[in-house]
């Protein structure tokens, strides 16, 4: 789908029965590369955007909902819409919601709740009734087997913000084939309708997913990678963006080595390529069965875990040495997307979790691969006292060295049995001994002290260390940015991440000469200065 700012994945349109505003409805995806996958407090998900034409930047904004969007409806007469929202859960439910938002004053409120999936909604002519389509509760309602083609009436009286209805489907009274129009001119599921009608109000628009990895080059220009291309090079000076790309396949992910590499994904039973960016150009390195998860090392070193549960016929880990091509198979112990993700890039070494036995993903420690592909375990991330918070996922490093140790910043989550339960993480810094050092050992005999440590809520989606400035940048998937002390951790500057005003989250980071670039959930590429991001409480990215 086109790209439009504070919009993700554009899934819906309708336009208003005056023709002056057009509803947009997108959904943001999750932070999903090859080898890791991260989730805790990502809360912007769905997003209903209303624009005046020719304006890319929405007047008002709905981030309210959390499943997908299915209908928009414009009341007749007042500043409101409703929004049909769910999906099918994958086993046996369908869960929906059905809001009700008045865009002039902010708020938005349950028309019914709790509701199985919303499938169609409309006002009726004089805007006093709010008429809906909902799905079964579940595949086994009403003792029908063709629940998937079952859809059931719902009519509300409309009026000022007040408890949820209560939802009682009849069983007798499903409609087997549905004709609901939608008020207004809804588009929906039509790709090419709904690029028709973007380019009618906003003129051409361009495609950009969101933004998984960037990197600076050495002229000041950056490089990221998205969904509808290998690698796109953008100049903060001004100009179009220069792309390169591939038939079926996308950039996932930068190395940081002895030269630029891009990581791609290509779909599941594919092949993984690492590509070498050199003036503009791609040129092949290298070409695997099986997903991995890559990161590189100063001197050239590219260490790639596989993900078990998408190996093909793989015959493991792999060592490659960039310069040469030369490259070893190695069988670092089990690894998924969730539990063995690390991330530490361009260091001066190379660094992996293990779990302790390497075979399952318990009692994660910290590791050190040598050049010859043996491993040194420095220490466990988190106390093995057997309770679940003992448990580290969605971990994310940063290599540090400056006067005050060499170490590594870790970022993850405590596992929570309790799917309800709000999510609780860790940021620490903490001593590594220096390399060769280490003990071959399950487990170290000694754990350094945490330098610092704070709790978080959401898992960090980025972190970058600027050694010039002593300082750590993290972003976090609840959309909110850190600027940090490297030394003892104080938090210099924290708050939000928006785009135009609106909330964003920020998927990438990194660092060149004093500057930040940014790269969103949403496809937006910025570049800040450093220094000026210290004790602000709000970072725009416009």
């Amino acid at each position: 789908m086109p790209t439009l700012r504070g919009s993700g994945r554009i899934t819906q349109l309708c336009q208003s029965p005056d023709g002056q505003t057009l509803a947009i409805a997108s959904s943001f995806p999750l932070l999903m590369q090859p080898g890791r996958v991260a989730r805790m407090g990502q809360r912007l998900l769905q997003r209903l955007a209303l624009h005046r034409r020719g304006e890319a930047r929405p007047f008002a904004v709905l981030d309210a909902l959390r499943l997908p969007i299915n209908d928009i409806a414009f009341h007749p007469s007042e500043p409101v819409l409703a929004v049909a929202a769910g999906a099918y859960d994958g086993g046996h439910a369908f869960e929906g919601e059905l809001l009700v938002w008045n865009w002039q004053t902010g708020e938005s409120w349950s028309g019914a709740a709790p509701v199985p999936e919303v499938t169609r909604c409309r006002f009726t002519a004089d805007g006093s009734v709010l008429e809906a389509l909902l799905r079964p509760w579940d595949e086994d309602f009403g003792g029908a087997e063709e629940a998937f083609d079952r859809l059931y009436p719902l009519r509300l009286p409309h009026g000022p913000p007040g408890p949820p209805a209560q939802v009682r489907l009849d069983p007798a009274g499903a409609i087997i084939r549905p004709d609901l129009a939608a008020t207004g001119a809804a588009t929906g599921a039509d790709p090419a309708a709904i690029d028709r009608q973007l380019e009618d109000w906003f003129g051409p628009l361009t495609r950009r997913g969101a933004i998984w990895d960037l990197a600076f080059l050495a002229d000041g220009r950056v490089a990221a990678t998205h969904d509808d291309c290998l690698v796109e090079i953008h100049d903060p000076a001004g100009g179009a963006a220069r792309r390169l790309a591939q038939a079926g396949l996308h950039g996932a992910r930068l190395l940081r080595g002895t030269s630029l590499l891009v990581a791609c994904d290509s779909p599941p039973g594919g092949r993984t390529h690492l590509l070498r960016l050199r003036e503009d150009r791609l040129e092949p390195l290298a070409s695997f069965e099986g997903s991995f998860n890559f990161v590189a090392s100063q001197d050239g070193r590219v260490l790639g875990r596989l993900d078990r549960n998408r190996a093909g016929t793989a015959a493991g880990d792999l060592l490659l040495h960039a310069a040469t091509g030369a490259r070893s198979w190695l069988d670092l112990g089990h690894y998924d997307v969730f539990n063995h993700a690390l991330g530490i890039d361009g260091a001066p070494e190379l660094f992996l979790l293990q779990g302790t036995p390497p075979g399952q993903h318990e009692r994660k420690r910290l590791c050190r691969l040598r050049p010859d592909g043996t491993v040194e375990s420095l220490w466990p991330l988190l106390p093995a006292d057997g309770a679940p918070a003992s448990h580290a996922m969605e971990c994310l490093g940063c290599h540090v060295a400056d006067a005050a140790s060499e170490a590594v910043i870790l970022a993850g989550r405590h596992y929570d049995p309790d799917p309800s339960q709000d999510g609780r993480g860790f940021l620490f810094r903490r001593p590594i001994p220096p390399a060769g050092s280490a003990r071959r050992l399950p487990w170290p005999v000694r754990v350094p002290a945490d330098t610092w440590r704070h709790a978080t809520t959401a898992t960090a989606s980025a972190m970058v260390f600027a050694p010039e400035q002593g300082l750590v940048v993290v972003a976090f998937l609840d959309g909110t940015l850190w600027l940090l002390r490297a030394t003892d951790g104080a938090v210099l500057a924290a708050g939000p991440v928006t785009l135009g005003g609106w909330p964003t989250i920020v998927f990438a980071l990194d660092l060149r000469q004093g500057q930040l670039a940014l790269g969103t959930v949403e496809g937006c590429v910025a570049v800040l200065e450093l220094e000026a991001l210290r004790h602000q409480t709000r970072f725009e990215l416009a």
